[in-house]
């Protein structure tokens, strides 16, 4: 073609030095070859006129996209359908038809959990290489919401605007497979061309800025206790998907909770677990074993029978799923240490040394520091400044061993302290308080 163009400009080009006309043949020719080179200029603008609407409408679904991200970022959900035209930028594509909106519904109320409280969705995505879709090239879990335009033939075959309440499963097909998935729309068969965009939770998530754990336990210790004292602390959840409050209407959220005790030594004895009623320990606490109970807070009380530190781990579960399959689960562990028995001075008395009296019904030798002092029955055995110090001991003998050979009990300053109920630094020596 070229060529013959080439030849044709050279004949032009001698006619016309030569002052001669062009004959009805030539004239033809010439407007064939025009007629051809229009033909051909009208097929490419044609082209890129539907390259750019295409290159136009995948810009208008990108910022639609970008707009709900900002959304969820400011306000911890996603905006319903009818919120969706007032929030994108644009809300129909580049052929004036309305964008559709298809989103997971529980995504759509912050106070039940949002965006940054869930780890998963009801809505998920088939990439689909035939009709009906029998084997998808692969599936898309999680999916927080999908944006989509029926495109140039302004036929969507994929799916219409919903907020889905149940597990639902949308058909994206390969571009060009003959067919119509969705006949609320118009119906006909024909190649697929819809434009569609999604954006899974996880991404979402990390999009809006989520920082924190779905669900959490928010101790990071429990307080200590003592032998034959009482004891009491709270477990306290949060964040994640609460449970719908129907124990004890009006307070905090609900979670549910399960825990495991220690292996080795057991529970701590004498101090119960609550969770509105009394709640078992379990061998293993998982989302499908273990005794799970639903409260707002784990109430640990009672009075410990016996000193010792007792292992004890916690998992608190929520209400993401409601088939409890995946729902958000966390666990941590606590030592409760219950230290050896006391009264008001708690162990931990200020007193640097103590007055000890015999209250053992009798006279008694005691033995101290080397030297070996009787002592009548309620007479002060560390009488003339000689008191119980830090790292001392005071032997107990029989009133005829006065060699102070053999002792028969001991007080050690340690004792004292646990002794000293009122802590005035005076005490028996049976370990009283006097």
């Amino acid at each position: 073609m070229c060529y013959i163009i080439k030849v044709f400009m050279e004949k032009i080009k001698n006619r016309l030095n030569k002052s001669h006309g062009f004959t009805l043949i030539e004239l033809a020719i010439v407007l064939v070859i025009v007629g051809l080179l229009m033909g051909m200029g009208a097929g490419i603008v044609g082209t890129l006129t539907k390259r750019a609407k295409l290159f136009e409408n995948r810009g208008i679904i990108d910022a639609a996209v970008e707009s709900l991200i900002s959304y969820a970022a400011s306000n911890n959900d996603l905006p319903d359908i009818a919120t969706f035209p007032t929030v994108v930028r644009n809300p129909n594509d580049v052929w004036k038809k309305p964008l559709y909106y298809i989103v997971d519904d529980d995504l759509l109320d912050s106070t039940a959990g949002g965006i940054c409280d869930r780890k998963s969705t009801q809505l998920e995505i088939d990439n689909c290489p035939t009709t009906g879709c029998g084997a998808p090239t692969n599936t898309i879990y999680n999916v927080a919401f999908i944006i989509l335009s029926g495109s140039t033939n302004f036929n969507n075959q994929t799916t219409g605007s919903a907020a889905v309440t149940s597990d639902t499963t949308v058909n994206h097909y390969a571009q060009e497979l003959v067919l119509d998935d969705y006949n609320a729309d118009v119906n006909r068969a024909e190649p697929y061309d819809d434009i569609v965009k999604w954006i899974t939770l996880d991404e979402l998530r990390i999009k809006a800025g989520c920082k924190t754990s779905p669900i959490r336990i928010v101790n990071n210790e429990l307080p200590y206790g003592f032998q034959d004292s009482s004891y009491s602390a709270s477990i306290y959840g949060d964040g994640g998907v609460p449970f719908a409050d129907d124990l004890d209407p009006g307070s905090e959220p609900d979670y549910e909770w399960c825990w495991e005790d220690d292996p080795v030594n057991g529970p701590p004895a004498g101090i119960t677990f609550t969770c509105d009623t009394a709640l078992a320990s379990s061998a293993t606490c998982s989302l499908i074993t273990g005794t799970w109970k639903q409260c707002t807070t784990v109430i640990l009380a009672g009075t410990a029978t016996a000193s010792g530190s007792y292992m004890t781990t916690f998992f608190v579960r929520d209400e993401n799923d409601d088939t409890g399959a995946d729902d958000n689960i966390s666990q941590k562990s606590f030592v409760i240490t219950v230290n050896p028995a006391s009264g008001g001075g708690g162990c931990t008395t200020t007193c640097t040394d103590f007055r000890v009296w015999n209250n053992l019904g009798s006279n008694f030798y005691f033995l101290r520091d080397g030297y070996c002092n009787s002592r009548n029955n309620g007479q002060e055995v560390t009488n003339g400044g000689r008191r119980l110090n830090s790292g001392e001991t005071i032997e107990q003998h029989g009133a005829s061993d006065s060699s102070c050979g053999s002792a028969v009990a001991t007080l050690t300053f340690d004792d004292a302290k646990c002794a000293d109920t009122d802590a005035d630094c005076r005490i028996n020596f049976d370990g009283t308080d006097l």
